[in-house]
């Protein structure tokens, strides 16, 4: 469970990171406890996706989740544009620096920022944090850098289950074949961005997601690697399962929370989700699926 107090709010501050010859990297670092602003020990370096920014509302959620986990969930996020090379040097950048921050041994990012999270992993990193990884378009499956990943890193994968960039059994083929240690977390009904239905979910989706991630950042087991978040409509919160084995890596784990009768995905004879025209795609990711050229003829 979350060590959140709701009625203590967050402390941040702002701060740059020299980046030559380009202009500094801008910087938020989020800790639970305004004591700890000037001590500055994050516990894990974040960024946002492609046409992102700090203040999305994806960002913040998760943000919020993290960092009210407890005093030693601080986080520090940067802001980066929308080439993934240079979000890759700005990754670098911010974990060679001589700010006055203790850079954790832990990267990761959402989306695009997610890749660059994987690609900027140095011999010293240890845990990787990938949300909504994009692990495949319509031409391409981008699960090479994941493979070339060393044995002793880390990884988890929080993943919406409707997200249409990281469909859920490639994702299983591709843990299957990679060397190091993974764990995955299937957000219940969500989408590429952390959206669910009802809208009302989505906020507290994605900060449970950041909640889960801190507690996997403090322990984490190799015989339980599979969970999942759910928003129950009738309890009107975002529900965790717990960490399970499942029933091995190519199948979704049952969760152990029981969703109430609003929180699953309308599904056909089949078992196959219907498509809806609802449907609420990614703003941070440029690349147009096949619905959302649609949307714009």
């Amino acid at each position: 469970m979350s060590g959140e107090d709701p009625a203590e709010p967050l402390a941040q501050r702002s701060l740059q990171v020299p980046f030559p010859p380009k202009a500094p990297i801008n910087c938020i670092y989020t800790t639970k406890n305004a004591g700890d602003l000037a001590r500055a020990d994050a516990a894990l370096v974040f960024t946002h996706g492609a046409g992102g920014t700090l203040q999305s509302d994806v960002i913040a959620n998760f943000i919020h989740g993290f960092a009210s986990h407890s005093r030693k969930s601080s986080i520090l996020c940067f802001q980066g544009n929308m080439n993934l090379k240079s979000r890759i040097r700005m990754f670098i950048g911010v974990i060679t620096s001589d700010s006055n921050v203790t850079i954790p041994r832990c990267l990761g990012g959402r989306s695009m920022g997610a890749r660059a999270a994987v690609m900027a992993a140095t011999e010293n990193a240890t845990h990787l944090v990938l949300v909504s990884y994009p692990l495949h378009t319509a031409k391409e499956t981008r699960d090479q850098v994941l493979l070339d990943l060393p044995a002793s890193i880390k990884v988890i994968f929080i993943s919406g289950e409707r997200d249409e960039m990281c469909d859920l059994e490639r994702l299983e083929e591709v843990r299957k074949k990679m060397s190091c240690e993974t764990w995955r977390v299937v957000v219940q009904n969500a989408d590429h961005g952390m959206n669910v239905k009802p809208k009302a979910g989505t906020q507290e989706v994605g900060r449970k997601t950041g909640d889960v991630v801190a507690m996997w950042l403090k322990a984490s087991d190799v015989s339980l690697r599979e969970g999942r978040i759910i928003w129950n409509v009738d309890e009107e919160t975002a529900q965790w399962s717990g960490w399970s084995s499942g029933a091995g890596l190519g199948t979704t784990v049952d969760a152990q929370v029981r969703p109430s009768s609003g929180t699953t995905a309308e599904k056909t004879s089949c078992g196959k989700r219907k498509k809806d025209s609802t449907d609420v795609y990614d703003p941070e990711e440029p690349i147009l699926t096949r619905s959302r050229k649609r949307r714009k003829s």
